[in-house]
């Protein structure tokens, strides 16, 4: 007589929030819209003060952070930079890996020089 194996409960995998993609889908948007930020106003001399320092970083090829508004989040970037187009209000700059970006000017939050003792540019 052979002995048929007993069969119990075999455990599943649940996982209660993703069981509908839909609803996690929706559930990490709200999340991803409660952590936005609205754009920063910065007054007048705080933007003479920016423009001060990216024109001087322009002329001497400062390494530089720039701290900027993008789509509700706050974003930093290190480099040089590359160019000021006044017309397009944009700036174009090298980040320490050789990428060029480019950036509005009135995304700007914050600017700060950094010391280049140790730059690798």
């Amino acid at each position: 007589m052979s002995e048929q194996p007993i069969l119990g409960r075999t455990s599943k995998k649940w996982q209660p929030f993703a069981s509908i993609p839909q609803q996690f889908k929706g559930i990490a948007k709200i999340i991803d819209n409660q952590a936005k930020v609205p754009q920063p106003i910065l007054e007048d001399d705080e933007k003479e003060r920016i423009n001060h320092i990216l024109n001087e970083a322009l002329q001497f090829k400062d390494e530089i952070a720039l701290v900027y508004w993008n789509n509700g989040r706050i974003n930093t970037e290190i480099g040089i930079i590359n160019k000021i187009d006044p017309l397009n209000s944009t700036i174009q700059f090298i980040d320490k890996f050789n990428k060029n970006h480019s950036l509005l000017m009135n995304s700007l939050v914050e600017i700060t020089k950094l010391d280049n003792r140790y730059s690798d540019y």
